[in-house]
């Protein structure tokens, strides 16, 4: 039985092909994958990483750069997420 406090409320997404999106507050089949795909969308929305990657001056050396500070900065944020 739900505690009187709980809510059996659902949230509803934007459809994706092939995938069912659906949230709610059970607490049941727990997963942390999903973490990062959410930050990804909301990062593509907001712009926060090419935006922290343009305030940062990069100082290295261009010849030694593979990855970019945005590429960096996706990475460990994505990860951290």
């Amino acid at each position: 039985m739900p505690d009187m406090n709980s809510t059996l409320e659902q949230l509803r997404f934007a459809s994706i092909p092939a995938h069912s999106v659906r949230a709610d507050f059970a607490g049941g089949g727990l997963s942390s994958d999903l973490g990062p795909v959410l930050l990804r969308g909301v990062d593509l929305q907001i712009g926060l990483t090419k935006r922290l990657a343009a305030a940062l001056p990069d100082r290295r050396h261009q010849s030694y750069v593979d990855h970019s500070y945005h590429d960096i900065l996706t990475q460990r944020i994505y990860q951290i997420g």
